[in-house]
């Protein structure tokens, strides 16, 4: 299933020149009441995404909500784009991660602890990293019961996310013409002077006190690996209003850092009139 990004001619130069996909935080969406469907304790803020497409039909409002006058680019991958690798538990000593045969990860163990966040595996336990979108007449409270978190009398606390895995992939049918696809992430603050062996126990603590005191991460994103040989065999159409010199320019960029990538005119090209 070919998933498709729109977006500006810029952020693909930055993608093709990090070789990362930027996963940006929940709250920071265009439908804001995805932010306002959790209950007493917000994971809102916890949960880091990547939106896709999987209408193989250009669509003129997603030209023009994420690309500049239609001018920008649709980046389209063949299925997940993502760099799925077997985690190597070594990277993490300490850290009690069962690992089969078929486990992928789209992210190293060693890079799922940094100084900004320490992002949970639940995707680990998934056919799948990603899911498509459910349309439903209404999203309100969807999430509201998302945290099971228990407070007991000796001070100590007890927290499990049951649907970690499946967290932000309901949206009001309003928003059903973007046929989204979706990756998600779910990160926490790291614990207090950082990871080391010794304190990975630690991480569970420090899960649960941010989520108790609302105490998210600080980075507005995360940027996770692309895949190397998918990236080399990119599909680019042009925006329908862009110009030769947008053109010369994606050019540039794909010679550069993909040479056998496809470049293709938009289908809607010379159909649309240009506002003045």
């Amino acid at each position: 299933m070919n998933k498709h990004h729109y977006t500006m001619i810029e952020t693909l130069a930055l993608i093709l020149n990090s070789k990362k996909i930027r996963f940006n935080r929940l709250t920071n969406v265009d439908d804001i009441q995805e932010s306002k469907n959790y209950g007493k304790y917000d994971l809102s803020r916890f949960i880091y995404i990547s939106c896709w497409t999987i209408n193989e039909e250009e669509s003129i409002p997603l030209w023009k909500m994420y690309t500049s006058d239609m001018k920008g680019v649709r980046i389209t991958f063949s299925y997940d784009p993502f760099h799925m690798r077997k985690p190597n538990p070594s990277e993490m000593p300490g850290l009690n991660i069962s690992v089969t045969d078929d486990t992928l990860s789209p992210i190293p163990l060693n890079q799922m602890m940094s100084d900004k966040y320490f992002i949970m595996p639940s995707f680990l336990m998934k056919e799948h990293f990603g899911k498509a979108v459910e349309y439903v007449d209404d999203v309100t409270g969807m999430y509201e019961n998302a945290v099971d978190l228990k407070v007991n009398p000796d001070g100590t606390a007890n927290m499990s996310i049951p649907s970690a895995g499946d967290l932000a992939i309901h949206k009001n049918k309003v928003w059903a013409f973007q046929e989204e696809y979706r990756y998600n992430l779910l990160a926490f603050p790291p614990p207090a002077g950082g990871f080391s062996t010794q304190n990975i126990p630690e991480i569970s603590n420090a899960a649960i006190n941010s989520i108790y005191r609302g105490l998210a991460p600080e980075t507005e994103f995360i940027d996770v690996d692309i895949c190397p040989k998918k990236l080399s065999c990119l599909t680019i159409t042009l925006g329908p209003l862009c110009s030769f010199a947008d053109e010369l320019l994606v050019k540039a960029l794909l010679e550069k850092y993909s040479p056998n990538s496809r470049l293709v005119k938009s289908k809607l090209s010379g159909q649309i009139r240009q506002r003045t």
